[in-house]
């Protein structure tokens, strides 16, 4: 049985009392203000009031959504590395909404739902207010809103809501619940529901949304990072593993020892990450439930491949055909993590005063700024949380020294009102982009230009046939301060890095994918579209995709591309760099102009890092930050997780290639030192190979029309800093690879760094368009 009491309390005597409860609130998590999906509702609010009570609001429609006893499964990708399960509320509820709750005008005697927009929270005193906008044509009221468990009669639990309007207009507006009808005037009023009390609730710690527990066990592991059920993907379906394994006896023990330890060559080059605290017996059941989505093959030696079996290649120098294992020379690495922190990084950007604002991708959403960075001495850094409870917090900016974040569902100001360095309100900027509630629907970093503020919108990746992503998903797009925005383009899949490059132009990168062969660095330019075709409408099937600045091909020098910036120092000033998540450390890129639009060549530079990179960020001192993450699963390198550390040019020489430039016959060669006289001469120096990208609807894409292109001139530098190669069958539109010996030598007697280059050849130079 419910009981209600309404009542109107000044704002003096309900601000004494406030401060007399404040010392009884016995919040049932920390954080207890958390945003998220919930329930199956994108933009949830979910405040752990107490042991005995959880409430929760919708923030899409600004209406409470229900309060109960019990908790939240706190699934999905960020919380427990589930990508399938997102959180879910479990217990009993006292009170639930309705689609009709929420808040009406009366407007010439008629009752209007009211169109309402979410203006953000703030704590005062312990407490959360959260406000609102109701606006029609002509008016507009905030509403401000403070909920708070209280225990009544008899210790029944209570759900105390506290109401105040402002403005100026005298419309009369109603808050509608299921049980009663609420006019609000320009007094504060306070809504008091008692509830009977119900026992302990007990969260179920069995499948509930599945029949088979190894299907429930698949869904809240690491796998579907990886694995989808029919398609080949970063790896191969669960159907496709069905189709190629018997079941026997052999064939478990094998797959069960597979996903235990990990490794690669069986379909493909992808290293798949060990499981070393799973249990044995679990894993068994979800191979066995894999192994009934298909017929069975006779035994193991009868298989049907889902693509080519991939032979272990034959090792190579790191750097020519193999991945660098350190640090580039040219730089000092500094760690910057205290004792006791580990950064899992979503967002970096510094004060005018030179502390770091760190957010991280973190169940807790959290937000710090740490002082002393620049010493490089992490036991002279000092850490300060100013924030928490955010969602997926993977964008960060300081504009005239406020601090911007971007959510998985908003971009939101953080507000500090007294000075106390701890984060006070949480102020809504821009939440009008379409969202669902799918894992894969991030937004993806935050720079900041004129009034204007650009950030990615990837799209879903659990559609239904029928279905297609939410307008919005799938590009980038411009936010001025006053919250309205534009797309700037169309087709982007998963696109993590977004940042100034050359030319202080924008630029994004792009994961390989479904209609994506590989990963991409694009130039971002009004109305361009970049392939991912999900997004289109029928009446677009035709429309003409826009090629990639450069194509980063997948495992060879990207898997998981993140923020791109540009080089301060050095020979490679002006140059180009971009992270990565899964295939580790920085790369390289050189970009020119031909015929008007960016093209160039991306080089492998460094590896060394503690973990994969996903933010840059240049700091006063003149050293790059690098903010670092991953997850179990195939989105990290070498199944590292977090850190925050720091790289700055030391003034070495290091032997490499400085650049690869188009001539329209062939390519100029630089490097950053002389060739040694006997060194670089022949053709033979230089193997060089062209291909094309096939976009299909499977995950990822052939390489098409691959050859061996034969060098008929070189010609050398006379300060052997350059070479100029000549390529008869060189054709535009191509990738075009370049593997130098891994023996040259430069006049210093210092052996090359990295000898491997992929450069985008859309355009000849010269070549009539």
């Amino acid at each position: 049985m419910k009981k209600y009491y309404l009542g109107f309390i000044a704002l003096t005597l309900f601000t004494s009392c406030e401060k007399k409860q404040q010392a009884q609130f016995h919040r049932a998590e920390e954080p207890w203000a958390i945003r998220s999906v919930l329930d199956y509702q994108p933009r949830m609010l979910t405040l752990a009031l107490d042991s005995s009570m959880y409430v929760a609001y919708d923030l899409e429609h600004c209406r409470f959504y229900k309060a109960w006893k019990g908790g939240v499964n706190w699934d999905g990708i960020v919380f427990n590395d589930t990508k399938v399960i997102q959180p879910t509320s479990w217990g009993s509820d006292y009170v639930s909404s309705s689609p009709q709750d929420g808040w009406w005008w009366q407007i010439e005697g008629e009752q209007v739902k009211a169109n309402a927009h979410f203006l953000g929270y703030e704590f005062r005193d312990g407490q959360v207010y959260l406000s609102y906008n109701l606006v029609t044509d002509r008016d507009t009221v905030m509403i401000v809103e403070r909920p708070e468990y209280y225990q009544g009669s008899d210790h029944n639990p209570g759900l105390e809501r506290v109401f105040f309007r402002t403005g100026s207009s005298t419309l009369p507006v109603f808050l509608k619940t299921q049980s009663q009808v609420l006019q609000l005037d320009q007094h504060e009023q306070v809504l008091r529901t008692e509830f009977d009390r119900l026992p302990k609730q007990i969260q179920e710690e069995t499948p509930v949304r599945t029949d088979n527990k190894g299907r429930y066990w698949i869904e809240k592991s690491d796998c579907p990072t990886c694995h989808e059920w029919s398609e080949n993907t970063v790896g191969p379906g669960f159907e496709q593993i069905a189709r190629k394994y018997a079941d026997t006896e052999e064939v478990m023990s094998y797959l069960v020892g597979k996903v235990k330890h990990g490794g690669s060559g069986v379909w493909g080059t992808t290293l798949m990450n060990p499981h070393p605290d799973l249990p044995d017996e679990d894993i068994a059941l979800m191979i066995e439930f894999i192994l009934t989505l298909h017929g069975r093959q006779d035994n193991l030696d009868q298989q049907v491949a889902s693509g080519p079996e991939v032979a272990e290649e034959p090792a190579h120098k790191p750097g020519f055909g193999s991945p660098l294992i350190g640090l580039h020379p040219s730089y000092d690495l500094q760690d910057l993590e205290p004792a006791g922190y580990d950064f899992t990084v979503g967002g970096l950007a510094f004060f005018p005063d030179g502390r770091l604002l760190v957010t991280t991708w973190s169940p807790q959403g959290a937000v710090y700024v740490l002082d002393g960075v620049q010493s490089g001495d992490p036991d002279q850094i000092t850490v300060t949380q100013i924030a928490q409870g955010l969602s997926e917090p993977l964008g960060a900016a300081i504009v005239d020294n406020e601090i911007y974040v971007l959510q998985k569902h908003e971009l939101t100001k953080l507000i500090d009102h007294n000075g106390d360095q701890i984060i006070d309100e949480y102020q809504a900027v821009c939440n009008g982009f379409g969202v669902s509630t799918d894992f894969h629907e991030f937004a993806f970093g935050l720079i900041y230009r004129d009034n204007h503020f650009y950030a990615n919108l990837s799209i879903p990746m659990r559609l239904m046939v029928n279905e297609k992503p939410l307008p919005d998903r799938g590009r980038t797009v411009k936010i001025a301060m006053n919250g309205t925005f534009e797309h700037l383009n169309h087709g982007l899949r998963q696109p993590n890095g977004i940042g100034f490059g050359v030319d202080d132009q924008i630029f994004v990168t792009d994961n390989q994918g479904q209609w994506l062969p590989g990963n991409k660095l694009i130039h971002v330019s009004k109305g361009a579209f970049h392939g991912m075709r999900w997004v289109l409408a029928d009446s677009l099937k035709d429309i003409e995709e826009t090629p990639p600045a450069v194509w980063l091909p997948q495992d060879e020098i990207a898997n998981s591309p993140s923020q791109p910036a540009v080089l301060n120092d050095g020979p490679y000033k002006g140059q180009m760099i971009y992270g990565d998540v899964s295939h580790g450390g920085i790369k390289r890129v050189f970009l020119e102009k031909v015929n008007g639009e960016y093209q160039g060549v991306v080089f492998r530079f460094t590896q060394g890092l503690k973990a994969g990179v996903n933010r840059l960020c240049w700091g006063p001192d003149g050293a790059l930050y690098i903010g670092e993450a991953g997850m179990v699963g195939g989105w990290s390198w070498q199944g590292k997780r977090s850190g925050l550390q720091s790289i700055k040019y030391n003034g070495n020489s290091t032997f490499e290639i400085l650049s690869i430039q188009s001539t329209g016959p062939g390519f100029l060669i630089e490097f950053t030192e002389p060739l040694a006289e006997e060194h670089g001469n022949s053709p033979l120096d230089y193997l060089v190979q062209q291909w094309w990208y096939l976009p299909t609807p499977s995950y990822g894409g052939p390489k098409m029309d691959l050859e061996t292109l034969a060098i008929s001139k070189l010609e050398m530098a006379e300060d052997r800093k350059s070479v100029n190669l000549v390529i008869p069958e060189l054709k535009s539109g191509r990738v075009v690879y370049f593997r130098l010996q891994d023996d040259l030598v430069s006049a210093h007697g210092n052996h090359l760094w990295s000898g491997e280059a992929w450069y985008t050849l859309n355009n000849r130079k010269n070549e009539i368009q």
